[in-house]
């Protein structure tokens, strides 16, 4: 190592000590309070994104995703449930790539949970069902579960029965999410589950985008075995469903506004 690189190293260490030895003083004399240090520190710290590969599909595929931020208010974003929904999966690539391009966007108090393709098996053929021919948005245990859905898709022979929904439900028990939203298509609505938190969710969404709000009275979109269901029984916490326009196309231009608001805000459904 030459004599130029060492003292650069020797002068970073240097100013490092001495701006924490100030930040001490600092706090000893009262200027500054232990909590207001903390957030300066947590203001310098960049924002961490976290490539996670969250467990396998049926057929051994990886899913996916990200983990992002470190703050307390955790949002679940997931897509491409049915594998030929494929505008889903393009939707949050895109929004991972903004988020890339400049992480500061993400409030400190956020932390983001995005699963862009649940269902890589499907997604690989271009079906809605996953490897073993289920509906994976029917195999989530909530009352009223049946083996078949009102549309007559096959929901699995049991709750939970696949491993996808297995991996969705690890992901909510391990990072505790304070809101599900779950992308498909095609329909350009919003619908929210049955609580207040989620009509205000979908509504705030709908207003955003312009979609359709879809009241928990349409029975069209009152299905039992779905994710969101599932995570409001649990949780108790908002989720909604955000039907895209079209199966294949992101509609990025129409969604940006909110999930730019979502993440970079102190929204509270």
């Amino acid at each position: 190592m030459n004599r130029i690189k060492l003292w650069i190293i020797t002068a970073v260490v240097l100013m490092s000590m001495t701006g924490y030895l100030r930040l001490y003083m600092l706090i000893e004399n009262g200027t500054i309070t232990v909590p207001s240090y903390l957030n300066l520190v947590s203001l310098i710290e960049p924002i961490k994104i976290e490539s996670k590969i969250f467990g396998h599909s049926t057929k051994g595929k990886p899913i996916e995703g990200y983990v992002i931020g470190k703050g307390q208010d955790t949002i679940l974003l997931m897509a491409n449930i049915h594998g030929n929904e494929t505008g889903t999966k393009l939707l949050l690539d895109q929004f991972v790539a903004k988020i890339k391009s400049n992480p500061n966007i993400v409030s400190r108090k956020k932390r983001l949970v995005i699963i862009p393709l649940v269902n890589p098996d499907g997604y690989e053929i271009n079906k809605k069902m996953n490897a073993n021919s289920v509906n994976l948005n029917l195999n989530f245990d909530t009352p009223g579960w049946d083996t078949w859905g009102p549309l007559g898709t096959y929901a699995g022979p049991k709750p939970f029965s696949e491993v996808e929904s297995q991996i969705i439900k690890q992901v909510v028990l391990q990072y505790k999410p304070n809101m599900m939203i779950s992308y498909h298509a095609q329909g350009a609505l919003v619908a929210p589950e049955e609580s207040q938190s989620s009509f205000a969710l979908a509504e705030w969404y709908a207003d955003e985008t312009g979609y359709t709000y879809e009241g928990s009275d349409s029975s069209d979109l009152n299905f039992w075995g779905t994710a969101t269901m599932w995570f409001v029984r649990t949780t108790g916490n908002p989720a909604i469903t955000v039907e895209l326009p079209k199966l294949t196309e992101s509609d990025w231009d129409t969604n940006k506004k909110a999930l730019n608001d979502l993440i970079s805000s102190n929204h509270v459904f």
